[in-house]
C-alpha cells in the first residue's frame, strides 16, 4: 500500500472548520480568502518580505561559516606558521605552555562552527576574542610581524561574526514578527498525532556534546598537572591542548545545537501555535522546502526542513474517501518533486524554529479502485538552506493523472494475481525427479542424475561404507 501527497487540502485538514476561497487574477496570481475562524494563508507579496528580511547571501549560515572557516586558518598560518613562538604561542623560553591564551585559542577556532549553528554563542565569543587581540596589539615590541598580521585577522573575524550574529538574530526577529502578522492573532492547538519531538529532539547531540568536553577536560588536566621534564624545564602540555582543542570545540557545537533544537521543540509543544497554509515541495536531496501556496508556479522557495521518519505519523485521521472528492476539484494525487502540494503549518516559520506541518495523503489498497485520504503530520525543525535547485513547475492533469494511477494499479494487480496463480500451479504440479535431482548430482549420468546408480548400499548412503 502506497500513500501520495494530495494537491489540495480537503476541508477536514483545516484547523477551525474554515472555507477557502481562491480567485485568480488576470496575470496569474492566485489569491485566497479564507472566512472568519480558518486559517490565514501566505500570500505571495508577504512571502517575498518574509524572504527579503533574511541577512544578506556572504552573512548567511552557511557562506558566512565558510568565510570565518577561511580566515581563521589565515590566522592559523600567521600566527603559528610564521610567527616565532614566543612571540604566539609560549609564554617565553623555558616558561612551558601558555595556557593565559589558551581559552581565546579555543573560540577562535569554534567561531566558524558557533556562526553557522549556534549564532547566540558567536557573538559574545567573537567580542572576548576581538579584546584579547587589541590587548596584544597593544603591547609595544610583544609581536613580530607575521603575529601583527595575524592578529589583524583576528580582529577581521570578530567583527564579521559579531557583525554577522547579530543581523541573523535580527533576522530572525523580523521573519517571526512578519509571519505572525500575516497569520493573525488566532491561535491554534497542534494537530492530533503530532509526533511528540519535545521528548527527543537535541538530546543525543547534547550528550555527545557533553561526553567530548568531560573527555577535553580529563586531557587537560593530565597537561595541566603534569609532572616536570628532567632537566627542569616546566611540563609542554602543547599536544594535550590541541587534542584537547578539537574535542571542545566539536563537543560545545554539538552541545549548543542540541540545546538550541531542543528549545525549539518545548516551545512548539508548549503553547498554541499560529497557523498558515502553505506550499510545499520535495527536492532530489530530500528536503522540502516550503513556499507561499502551492498554486503561484512563480513562488520561490523559502526555508527547508528535512521529513524524518520518527518525527512523521500516517493516517492521523481520515479525511473521506476517493469516491467523496469530485473530478477536478483538486483533490488528486501528484508527485510532490514535480509539483507542491498544500500543507497547514504550525509555528513561526524562521530560521531554527521547530514547525509541525500537517498534509493529506491518499493510500490506495491493492485490490480497491478508490483510496482513502487520510491526514499526516510532520514535526521538523527548519534549516537555514538558501540553494534549493528546484526549478520550474507546471501543475499536473489531476484526472488524467488519476486514470494513469488507477490504471497502473490495476495492472500491478492482475501482475500479482497472475504470479500467484503460476506459483500455486507449480506447488501443485512440481517438476518429476526435483526432490532427487540433488541427491544424485556428481555421480555420474547412468540415470540422468535422477539416483546414484547402483552404488547406494543398504543404509541408504552413496557408495556405501
Amino acid at each position: 500500500m502506497t500513500a501520495y501527497h494530495i494537491k489540495h487540502l480537503p476541508p477536514g485538514t483545516l484547523p477551525g472548520d474554515g472555507v477557502v476561497t481562491w480567485s485568480v487574477t488576470g496575470d496569474g496570481v492566485a489569491s485566497r480568502s479564507v472566512s472568519r475562524g480558518g486559517v490565514a494563508t501566505w500570500a505571495v507579496a508577504d512571502a517575498e518580505r518574509w524572504r527579503k528580511a533574511a541577512v544578506p547571501t556572504v552573512l548567511a549560515p552557511t557562506v558566512g561559516g565558510w568565510v570565518l572557516a577561511v580566515l581563521v586558518a589565515a590566522a592559523y598560518v600567521l600566527l603559528f606558521g610564521l610567527s616565532s613562538a614566543s612571540a604566539a604561542w609560549h609564554s617565553g623560553p623555558g616558561d612551558g605552555t601558555d595556557w593565559l591564551r589558551y581559552p581565546g585559542l579555543i573560540l577562535l577556532t569554534a567561531l566558524p562552527l558557533w556562526y553557522r549553528y549556534v549564532p547566540v554563542a558567536a557573538i559574545p565569543a567573537s567580542v572576548f576574542v576581538a579584546v584579547e587581540a587589541v590587548l596584544t596589539l597593544a603591547r609595544p615590541g610583544d609581536v613580530d610581524q607575521p603575529a601583527r598580521a595575524g592578529w589583524l585577522v583576528v580582529l577581521a573575524v570578530c567583527v564579521v561574526a559579531f557583525t554577522g550574529g547579530c543581523l541573523r538574530l535580527r533576522a530572525r526577529r523580523r521573519q517571526r514578527a512578519l509571519a505572525l502578522a500575516v497569520a493573525g492573532v488566532r491561535r491554534f492547538p497542534l494537530p492530533e498525532g503530532t509526533p511528540e519531538s519535545d521528548g527527543h529532539r537535541g538530546h543525543q547531540r547534547v550528550y555527545l556534546g557533553l561526553a567530548l568536553c568531560l573527555v577535553a577536560a580529563a586531557i587537560l588536566a593530565d597537561g595541566l598537572f603534569g609532572e616536570p621534564t628532567v632537566s627542569g624545564v616546566a611540563y609542554d602540555a602543547v599536544g594535550q591542548q590541541g587534542i584537547a582543542l578539537v574535542l571542545l570545540v566539536a563537543g560545545t557545537t554539538l552541545y549548543g545545537r542540541g540545546q538550541l533544537a531542543h528549545r525549539a521543540a518545548r516551545r512548539l509543544h508548549g503553547e498554541p501555535q499560529p497557523a498558515l497554509i502553505v506550499g510545499v515541495r520535495a527536492g532530489a536531496d530530500g528536503r522540502h522546502w516550503v513556499c507561499a501556496d502551492a498554486r503561484t508556479r512563480s513562488a520561490t522557495p523559502l526555508i527547508a526542513y528535512v521529513p524524518r521518519k520518527r518525527d512523521t505519523r500516517a493516517r492521523t485521521r481520515l479525511l473521506g474517501s476517493g469516491s467523496a472528492y469530485g473530478v477536478g476539484n483538486g483533490h488528486h494525487d501528484i508527485d510532490p518533486k514535480h509539483e507542491p502540494f498544500e500543507a497547514v503549518l504550525y509555528g513561526s516559520p524562521a530560521e531554527g524554529d521547530e514547525v509541525v506541518l500537517q498534509y493529506a495523503c491518499a493510500e490506495y489498497h491493492r485490490y480497491q479502485e478508490m483510496g482513502r485520504m487520510y491526514a499526516t503530520v510532520t514535526a521538523a525543525p527548519l534549516r537555514p538552506d538558501r540553494r534549493h535547485g528546484l526549478g520550474p513547475w507546471e501543475p499536473a492533469d489531476g484526472p488524467a493523472r488519476q486514470r494513469e494511477r488507477l490504471r497502473e494499479g490495476r495492472e500491478k494487480a492482475e501482475r500479482y494475481r497472475e504470479a500467484q496463480r503460476e506459483a500455486e500451479e507449480r506447488r501443485r504440479n512440481p517438476p518429476r525427479g526435483s526432490s532427487t535431482r540433488g541427491r544424485g548430482s556428481g555421480f555420474g549420468d547412468r540415470h540422468n542424475g535422477v539416483g546414484c546408480g547402483s552404488n547406494c548400499g543398504s543404509s541408504g548412503g552413496c557408495g556405501g561404507d
